[in-house]
């Protein structure tokens, strides 16, 4: 009898198991595109898992990459990537659109439909609303506390906060600190890099890179000139000017590691900072 018992509780816990994993794989977000180093995803609660190219993420996955790490993943038609010592909770809107919120770090997301409703890029309490939009969100910290900035270079990329609303114009950056209101600021010259270093396009991976289509692999990957009064980030350095290797398919990897500064605290318009209304 105890026997039987045991058969039968196992048999449950094998059907429980199997059909919770059904439902997560019928809730999968998306695809690892592009792994460099170490990245890992973890739903709340559960296992660490690392991540590897063609691997699947899902809604409510929490995405880290260590130190000289990067990952993209594909959320729909949706390219998503994260720079080195970033933290991002993936998931959907309202509208079942994919959603992003970064919590540490920096992390780009690169959209390239010109229809249906807007992807969702958040840090803090501000949020991109991103359609056809090649957007970045960076969290930063200061003494007052953490501050959010993103920034846009493609198309204007609406960013609400409550009931406040900027828009960042392509090349300008909306910057969201604390008991403040938003304000506009020219953007730096320096992008996350959209990478694919591991993850070679295949018959599995085809659709992956997709939304880099839109972009040439200068804009994927360029880098030039940025003055020490741009939004967000301190003077040039040679490490900030990266040459890049790309191939036939547009994939590009930086021959030399990007480096940004983090500003030093600052008022919202002071002297050497360059604000719009």
């Amino acid at each position: 009898m105890r026997n039987r018992i045991l058969s039968t509780c196992a048999l449950t816990g094998a059907l429980v198991l199997g059909t919770a994993g059904a439902a997560l794989a019928a809730e999968e977000l998306g695809r690892v595109s592009a792994v460099s180093g170490t990245a890992t995803a973890q739903q709340p609660g559960g296992e660490v898992r690392p991540l590897a190219c063609g691997d699947p993420v899902y809604p409510g996955d929490t995405l880290r990459t260590g130190a000289d790490s990067h990952v993209g993943v594909q959320l729909d038609d949706v390219a998503t990537h994260l720079d080195p010592n970033s933290q991002v909770v993936i998931g959907r809107t309202d509208v079942n659109t994919p959603s992003a919120r970064l919590l540490a770090g920096k992390v780009r997301m690169i959209d390239p439909r010109d229809e249906g409703e807007p992807a969702q890029l958040a840090v803090l309490d501000a949020e991109g609303h991103v359609k056809g939009n090649d957007a970045e969100a960076y969290l930063f910290s200061e003494k007052v506390g953490p501050y959010a900035m993103l920034c846009e270079w493609s198309d204007p990329l609406p960013v609400t906060r409550g009931n406040e609303k900027k828009v960042a114009d392509p090349g300008d950056c909306v910057i969201a600190k604390p008991k403040e209101p938003l304000y506009t600021a020219n953007a730096h010259d320096q992008r996350i890099p959209a990478l694919a270093q591991e993850c070679a396009p295949g018959p599995d991976l085809a659709s992956i890179n997709s939304p880099l289509n839109h972009l040439t692999p200068r804009d994927v990957a360029s880098a030039g000139p940025m003055g020490s009064d741009m939004a967000g980030f301190g003077p040039v350095t040679a490490a900030a000017s990266p040459d890049y290797v790309c191939d036939n398919a547009g994939i590009c990897s930086p021959l030399i590691p990007l480096v940004v500064t983090e500003p030093d605290p600052v008022p919202a318009c002071g002297p050497g900072i360059i604000c719009k209304d």
